[in-house]
């Protein structure tokens, strides 16, 4: 049964399910290292872009036989009615977790009884219209035995479970939890990221794997605990403004209505300790930076670039030999995107999903997080 092919599909020929120059961590490549694999349909409303990936796919002497029973669809159904094992859901939350006609994708094909991997955010609605749809994905899954994995790779990242192990081995609770994401914008790829209306915003679209480690690492939330400040373009002292902001991607969008230059949060977790997150948008070029710290009596977990392949978890223990001595891992080999997918494939193969590390219910309840964040200003 471990050795059955698997015939998958994808949502959308873009950047996240195939690639680009500039991104490391799309589905495709990483799906074709793990091999077993039967690519059967893309679905892609730009029929020149999805025949030019399917092309670059096919002409791969490795990878190309993956691709040779591949067709293209511009409607979802279409490859519904083709029955793939999964699918790979990788279009913007704009167009997805709704209960509107064309953007319920999870929902049919978690109807159809076909395995479903989908990437963060979950969707673009507020929480009191998006939960009542997650409820029915998830009435579904239970219903049709569908296994539904989202994009929260950090979970899978080999820094984060060695923190966990750490933690528990340590005993205690946790007593504060601070992260911090900035964003590299002046070079940004498109006007996706500055448009609040289309990806969510800055932490609902990026900060949202910190707000998923934060539940991921502690505990849950005390939602009403959180209290956030923001800066913006339109704040009057003009600290929000930003100068380099490329190919016009604000020029169409009211100063009001611009995503947040700063935003500083911080909560009291269930389990009884405090968090705390700051997103910035500043940093010129492409690389972002991004930090993770982690303080129990006696213990301090330092996760610095976890994005990076030479991150850094940084170790302070009252359990060293000395107590002011760092004690540094690190993870060259980690790949969590691979891992994170392997574990997917893995998990349909032998219909358990206790192996994801990220159900679809269980993303739901970051996603209403990152909103409570986003309002509780």
């Amino acid at each position: 049964m471990t050795d059955r092919v698997i015939k998958i599909g994808f949502i959308g020929a873009g950047a996240i399910n195939f690639g680009r120059s500039h991104v490391p961590w799309d589905h495709a490549s990483r799906l074709e290292q793990i091999g077993g694999i039967d690519v059967v349909g893309i679905v892609e409303l730009d029929e020149k872009l999805a025949t030019s990936v399917l092309q670059t796919r096919k002409s791969s002497a490795k990878y190309g036989c993956f691709y040779r029973n591949c067709k293209i669809f511009k409607n979802f159904k279409d490859l519904i009615a083709l029955k793939p094992d999964a699918v790979f859901i990788g279009i913007p939350p704009a167009f997805r977790g709704s209960f509107s006609e064309g953007k319920d994708l999870e929902l049919q094909f978690a109807r159809a009884g076909i395995h479903v991997f989908v990437e963060k955010p979950l969707s673009v609605l507020p929480p009191e219209e998006y939960l009542p749809y997650a409820k029915a994905v998830s009435d579904a899954c239970k219903e049709k035995n569908v296994i539904v994995s989202v994009g929260y790779m950090f979970r899978y990242h080999a820094g984060i479970l060695k923190m966990k192990e750490l933690i528990k081995a340590h005993g205690g609770k946790v007593m504060a939890f601070n992260a911090r994401y900035y964003f590299a914008y002046t070079k940004a790829i498109n006007k996706y990221w500055f448009n609040e209306d289309f990806s969510g915003g800055p932490i609902v679209e990026q900060a949202t794997h910190f707000c998923d480690l934060a539940r991921f690492i502690v505990s849950d939330v005390d939602t009403d605990t959180i209290h956030t400040l923001l800066l913006k373009d339109s704040d009057p002292s003009n600290a929000g403004h930003l100068a380099y902001v490329p190919e016009q991607a604000e020029d169409d969008i009211a100063p009001q209505k611009r995503i947040p230059r700063v935003t500083m949060s911080h909560w009291r977790f269930k389990d009884g300790g405090l968090g705390t997150l700051m997103h910035s948008v500043a940093l010129p070029g492409t690389r972002y930076e991004a930090n993770i710290d982690v303080q129990l009596d006696g213990l301090k977990l330092s996760l610095i670039e976890p994005y990076e392949k030479d991150c850094i978890l940084r170790v302070r223990s009252i359990k060293n030999d000395e107590a002011n001595q760092d004690q540094d891992f690190t993870f060259p080999s980690d790949d969590s995107y691979l891992t994170e997918l392997g574990t997917f494939l893995t998990a349909v193969r032998n219909n358990d999903p206790s192996l994801v590390k990220s159900s679809y219910s269980d993303a739901a309840l970051t996603y209403q997080m990152t909103w409570s964040i986003r309002r509780a200003t």
